[in-house]
């Protein structure tokens, strides 16, 4: 999938969504075109709905405060809300118990 240029991952993460099955019906398509014209393009009714049920799917800080980049994004929905690299400092902690 085609993704929107100097985005940090942003398309990428929507794509990941889209593939796995997170987003479907009219928010697919406005997402898909977010991927391929950028959220300008979309209209008004298109930013509410992409911001409803798309937008709000996305993790915001890390469970422990730190920014997680785009490309970090969709793991972090599968790990409990970490970035990656206080998933690791997790995993090293969790075995040294």
């Amino acid at each position: 999938m085609s993704g929107f240029d100097g985005d940090d991952g942003f398309s990428g993460f929507l794509g990941e969504l889209l593939d796995n099955g997170h987003i479907d019906g009219d928010a697919a398509g406005i997402t898909r075109q977010v991927i391929d014209k950028g959220e300008d393009s979309l209209s008004d009714k298109q930013k509410f709905v992409f911001k409803r049920d798309v937008l709000s799917l996305v993790p915001g800080e890390c469970v422990r405060g730190c920014d997680i980049p785009w490309s970090e994004k969709y793991e972090a929905m599968d790990n409990g809300g970490f970035c990656s690299w206080c998933a690791k400092m997790k995993e090293s902690a969790d075995k040294d118990d």
